[in-house]
């Protein structure tokens, strides 16, 4: 199999081409190429990679799915994120290759797709199916692209809708007793970070010390945690709207001045403990989201609470500034939300149920003081 790569060298982005010489049986490079802007050298890239794609894979009427799917997945990881690489990689291992990987490229039609989607919806969430049919989209997209397939089905293909976000949130009165049960417990400061700053999992988990303006009252979320090969690592948000800086109340940064001290106070005393980061394990490593997810959900069993996924959290948080009349847009900005519609589909049931109040004020105001007075 043959690759290609960029390299720099000096001021340049050189492309690369590694080969098999069939006369030496030995690994050669070849230059393809010396672009000065790095946008360039990747079009080149990329546009090796179809001649490679032509040239390497079997006939047409010979590709099945599962061997297209991963042989695109390989070539083109460095485009995906690690996160989404491994995800990717987990399903198409799971649940497409078992289930379709052994049709025949040009012969997939509709109906392989539709059938593989009718049979995930009783097994999967709407949302993750549509994980599923993103995959196949792309992968599906670049063999019509290289005249593997006359076109691509899935666009034919009916996709499930999603369930509006609306149970399974805590109202304020379920929040304070939340932050009764978990105060002084391993768990409270995640917790009192989801509920009072609507931070993600994965975004608390990744907060270092120097994200924290204690002067300012502000935290700065900059890094995520994700699981790569088993090793939990920091890693850049998905999205550039995930990269933000949020006033938080003086009470979570009093909390957090505290711990900071707390952790001092243990180091002058020999222990061990993480420079750097905020949340780390016994081997002062970064803590994975699940496990953090498991410690929550037992949590609430042990203490006979209303039962909600940690991530459900960050949904009571928005809901509550929704009823407290913090505007859209302010919310969707301090969540991290890509645009404002984001928050609006997510939570348009806490907006519905504002706009009915707003026409109940209305009539209070204008129709019923009207018929007291008269």
């Amino acid at each position: 199999m043959s690759r290609v790569f960029l390299r720099k060298r000096s001021k340049n982005y050189i492309v690369y081409l590694e080969y098999l010489d069939k006369e030496t049986n030995k690994r050669k490079q070849k230059n393809m190429g010396s672009y000065p802007l790095k946008r360039d050298a990747n079009k080149r890239l990329n546009e090796i990679k179809e001649e490679i794609y032509k040239e390497e894979l079997l006939l047409p009427n010979e590709i099945i799915l599962e061997d297209f799917i991963l042989d695109f997945l390989n070539k083109y990881k460095m485009n995906l994120s690690i996160t989404t690489y491994n995800c990717y990689i987990r399903i198409c291992k799971k649940y497409i290759i078992p289930l379709i990987g052994d049709i025949k490229l040009c012969d997939i039609k509709p109906i392989h797709i539709q059938s593989y989607v009718d049979d995930l919806l009783d097994l999967l969430t709407p949302q993750t199916i549509k994980v599923h049919l993103n995959i196949l989209n792309i992968v599906l997209k670049r063999a019509y692209k290289l005249k593997l397939i006359k076109e691509n089905v899935v666009q034919y293909v009916d996709v499930p809708k999603n369930k509006k976000y609306k149970n399974d949130i805590y109202d304020a009165n379920d929040m304070q007793l939340l932050l009764e049960k978990c105060q002084g417990t391993s768990i409270e400061l995640p917790i009192i970070l989801a509920s009072g700053l609507g931070l993600r999992i994965s975004e608390i988990l990744g907060l270092t010390w120097n994200n924290i303006d204690f002067n300012d009252s502000t935290i700065t979320i900059d890094k995520i945690t994700v699981r790569d090969n088993g090793k939990v690592i920091l890693k850049e948000p998905k999205t550039e709207s995930s990269i933000r800086t949020i006033s938080a109340p003086k009470e979570i940064i009093l909390m957090l001045k505290r711990l900071k001290k707390d952790r001092l106070s243990a180091k002058l005393k020999g222990e061990k403990s993480h420079r750097e980061l905020v949340f780390y394990d016994k081997n002062l490593n970064p803590i994975a989201q699940d496990v953090l997810s498991k410690k929550f959900r037992l949590f609430l069993k042990e203490n006979n609470l209303k039962h909600i996924r940690f991530h459900d959290l960050r949904h009571s948080h928005v809901t509550l500034l929704i009823n407290a009349k913090v505007p859209i847009k302010v919310i969707s900005e301090r969540v991290g939300h890509s645009n404002i519609n984001t928050t609006l589909n997510i939570y348009s049931h806490a907006l519905k149920e504002m706009d009915q109040e707003a026409s109940d004020k209305i009539s209070d105001t204008l129709f019923n003081k009207g018929r007291k007075m008269g």
